[in-house]
């Protein structure tokens, strides 16, 4: 793990753990608040340092109620001591999703609706952010952490365990992580794409397991076309703020067609687009809100010098 995601993993434990203390302040709480908001790894590791939390209170009353006696019942760890002593809650994590799977393997399955977006912490502190209309299963054993994108399109924020690896699979595609961030799409009529904000996965075909795998590091996209080798290819600073743009509840187009557009918009809600042939090819540059394909059929139509109309759960631009 990198100096800044432990140290953003150090933060976040501390945080939880004065929390759970309920000693911030009116302005501690307001400065608690912008640190959340300033990185999005904020929110994940904080997700994480609540979940070790939350399933070390749950493990230790168990082992409590098991004890015959007060003399005979362990101390076990409290949410406090372990934050306090524990180091980092990404390896917290990792360590309790060890212990809360000794019994066999855990299985989960999360998934979204039209338009909706979750945000899933796993039993080892991974982070699951799911896309709309997405859905995952997720499988857990002693050895290894097995996720299968059955559509749609997740970010990954995998917290480090190099004795357990994560796996993502989508299609004949899977993807190999350590500690690290990245995206998964699986969608119709589109090869499966992988873009990785942070860290290094490695790719392979289901078919081909043997072969050397495909790395993709940092601000890297990685194409994987149904018959076609594994291609990779360097993603821009703006381009990938752009492609993770649905996080933020909205939907970045850079030149890109109405035809296109509309697709996309086809993700996010029922309302359909309907753009007329004749003025298909124009193009249109923006972000907008993933939720309200009105409204930006009545902004493209405005800067295109377009017509729009509303028709029940259909709006026509022409």
């Amino acid at each position: 793990m990198s100096s800044i995601n432990h140290e953003i993993d150090r933060l976040a434990a501390n945080w939880a753990a004065r929390r759970d203390l309920g000693k911030l302040s009116a302005g501690e709480q307001a400065v608690f608040e912008a640190w959340l908001a300033a990185d999005v790894r904020h929110l994940g590791a904080y997700g994480r340092a609540e979940a070790v939390l939350g399933r070390l209170e749950r493990l230790n009353s168990a082992a409590l109620d098991s004890a015959p006696d007060a003399a005979a019942r362990p101390s076990g760890w409290t949410r406090r001591r372990v934050l306090w002593t524990g180091g980092g809650a990404a390896g917290l994590a990792a360590g309790l999703g060890i212990a809360v799977l000794r019994d066999g393997v855990q299985q989960e399955a999360f998934s979204t609706a039209i338009g909706q977006m979750r945000e899933v912490v796993l039993a080892d502190g991974s982070v699951v952010s799911l896309n709309t209309n997405s859905e995952i299963s997720v499988q857990f054993t002693g050895n290894a952490r097995n996720i299968d994108l059955l559509r749609g399109e997740a970010l990954f924020d995998v917290a480090k365990n190099r004795h357990r690896p994560f796996i993502v699979s989508a299609g004949d595609t899977r993807v190999r992580a350590v500690g690290t961030s990245f995206t998964v799409s699986r969608l119709p009529q589109r090869p499966i794409q992988v873009l990785v904000r942070e860290g290094v996965v490695e790719l392979r075909r289901a078919d081909a397991l043997e072969a050397l795998p495909v790395r993709a590091s940092a601000n890297i996209q990685a194409i994987a076309p149904p018959g076609a080798p594994i291609v990779t290819m360097a993603m821009p600073e703006e381009k990938l703020v752009r492609d993770l743009a649905w996080q933020r509840g909205s939907i970045a187009l850079d030149n890109q067609t109405l035809a296109d557009a509309a697709g996309e918009f086809a993700r996010y809600s029922e309302v359909r687009i309907v753009v007329d042939p004749d003025v298909s090819n124009r193009t249109v540059t923006g972000l907008f809100a993933s939720n309200d394909p009105v409204g930006f059929a009545r902004a493209a139509a405005a800067v295109l010098k377009l017509q729009m109309e509303v028709k029940g759960n259909e709006v026509r631009i022409f």
